[in-house]
C-alpha cells in the first residue's frame, strides 16, 4: 500500500524525470539532388568531425551526416565524403578537406519566485511554471586544401526561449529551438566554405 511519503517521493520522482531537455536535436538531413552547377567539381572530405558532449559518441554520426547533406544543398560539392572511409583511389590535384569541431551549451533555469508552489504543496498541478533557458552553438571548421589551411572559422549561433505555462513539462518548443539554432549554424558553415573558394 501506498503511503502519503512514498506517494511524494514518486511524484518528485515523475516530475524531475519529465523535465529533461534533450539537447541532442540534430536538424533532418536536407535532400537535395546532385546538382550540375556546384562550386567545387570534385570530391571534397570531412576530416575530424566531433561534438564536444559528455554523450556524443551516440549521435556525432548524425551531426556528420546532416553536415553532409546541408554542403551538399548549398550546392558546395556533389560528393561530400569521409577522408578515413570513402579516399577515392585517383584523386583530383586539388583535395579539399574540412575538418569540424561542434560545442553546444544549454542553460536552463527557472523562476522560482512564480514556480514554488508547483514544487509544493501543489506538485504537477501549479500551471505557473516559468522556464528560462539559453543555448549555444559553436562551430569551428577548418578547411584545407591540399594540406595548406585556407581559412579557420568559428561560428556562434544563439537562441533564447522562455516557457511560462507548465514549463516542467513543455520541453518540446525547447526542443525544437534548439534543432533550428543548430541547422541555423550548420547552414552559416557552409555559406562560410563558399565564401573562402
Amino acid at each position: 500500500m501506498l503511503n502519503g511519503k512514498n506517494i511524494t517521493s514518486i511524484s518528485i520522482f515523475f516530475l524531475f524525470v519529465s523535465c529533461a531537455i534533450d539537447i541532442k536535436q540534430v536538424p533532418q538531413p536536407r535532400e537535395s539532388e546532385n546538382t550540375i552547377y556546384p562550386i567545387i567539381n570534385q570530391a571534397v572530405y570531412i576530416g575530424k568531425f566531433e561534438v564536444y558532449t559528455s554523450d556524443s559518441v551516440n549521435y556525432t554520426k548524425a551531426w556528420k551526416y546532416t553536415f553532409k547533406s546541408i554542403l551538399k544543398n548549398n550546392r558546395v560539392s556533389n560528393q561530400v565524403l569521409d577522408v578515413s572511409n570513402d579516399r577515392i583511389v585517383n584523386e583530383e590535384v586539388d583535395k579539399y578537406l574540412f575538418d569540424i569541431e561542434v560545442y553546444p551549451n544549454l542553460e536552463s533555469n527557472f523562476n522560482m519566485w512564480k514556480t514554488w508552489p508547483a514544487i509544493w504543496p501543489m506538485t504537477g498541478y501549479w500551471p505557473l511554471q516559468v522556464r528560462n533557458v539559453t543555448y549555444e552553438v559553436k562551430l569551428l571548421c577548418k578547411m584545407s586544401v591540399n594540406g595548406i589551411e585556407k581559412a579557420n572559422t568559428e561560428l556562434i549561433e544563439n537562441a533564447k526561449k522562455t516557457v511560462e505555462i507548465y514549463g516542467f513539462y513543455r520541453t518540446s518548443e525547447i526542443e525544437s529551438m534548439i534543432e533550428v539554432a543548430n541547422l541555423k549554424v550548420m547552414d552559416r558553415c557552409a555559406k562560410e566554405i563558399l565564401s573562402h573558394l
